[in-house]
């Protein structure tokens, strides 16, 4: 896809999002064009923010690679900035997950499972936003130390 429609798509997704009530629960950014950063926090700890960053490489129709942004050291490659929710490997700085490339990387026989393949169709960053919302609320188990 070329990166003008990819970030056209972006805009279009995320400007949807911040003007909903829903987009309210979430602090969003877009530091880079095909980048976006939320804060989030599990409901059963509201002050353990965290936040995840979304790099798409082609938004819609590619998964984002998803890290963790530590805002002491400003950058995705400390382990703390990491929460423990299932599929999580804080020490690899990675998930294995269906909603990010990373997952994707580490199995790729999931392009094929029409269960756990990459779905392009409606608004992926709420998606995606909705689902990593769910684990933490669902599956948070702290900060990885």
């Amino acid at each position: 896809m070329d990166i003008r429609l990819s970030e056209s798509n972006l805009t279009d997704d995320f400007n949807q999002i911040v003007a909903s009530d829903e987009g309210k629960k979430w602090s969003l950014q877009r530091p880079e064009p095909l980048v976006v950063r939320a804060s989030m926090a599990p409901l059963s700890a509201p002050t353990e923010v965290y936040y995840p960053q979304f790099r798409w490489a082609s938004y819609p129709d590619q998964p984002p690679s998803m890290k963790f942004w530590d805002a002491a050291s400003t950058t995705l490659t400390v382990p703390t900035a990491w929460p423990i929710i299932r599929g999580f490997r804080p020490q690899s700085l990675d998930a294995c997950v269906n909603y990010c490339t990373e997952g994707f990387r580490l199995h790729p026989e999931w392009v094929k499972d029409s269960s756990l393949k990459w779905d392009s169709r409606a608004n992926v960053l709420l998606k995606v936003l909705r689902i990593l919302q769910d684990e933490f609320d669902e599956y948070y188990g702290g900060r990885f130390k």
